[in-house]
């Protein structure tokens, strides 16, 4: 199989959890360093796409790291889910961490294939 067509299969058979991962985290707005439920259910979801999660990590509750492949070239991709203060989401990070969290998946089907590592 083609890696673009793995991932691109995978970010398919992901995609209404994805959804409904932003419309949760934007129904739940959480403004910065308070984003417990937001950083849980992104961590969630990587952890059930087979990634290692550290939660609590740089001395932050609400930050988190997920691990997967075994590569030379590590790619970070970083997700943000807080919200603004009294308007919630306008900053549109629940789609942000949604989008993220999406890309990891996507990557993490080929990871191996193509020599990444993902966190």
């Amino acid at each position: 199989m083609i890696a673009k067509d793995g991932a691109r299969e995978e970010l398919t058979r992901w995609r209404e959890r994805l959804v409904a991962l932003s419309h949760r985290i934007h129904a739940n707005p959480e403004v910065a360093f308070e984003e417990e439920q937001s950083a849980r259910w992104t961590a969630e979801a990587l952890s059930e796409a087979g990634f290692a999660v550290e939660s609590g990590i740089c001395d932050l509750p609400t930050a988190f790291v997920a691990r997967t492949g075994s590569g030379p070239l590590h790619i970070a991709i970083c997700a943000e889910y807080d919200c603004l203060p009294a308007i919630g989401h306008a900053c549109g990070h629940n789609v942000i961490a949604a989008m993220a969290v999406g890309a990891a998946i996507a990557a993490a089907k080929v990871a191996d294939d193509v020599g990444l590592r993902l966190s």
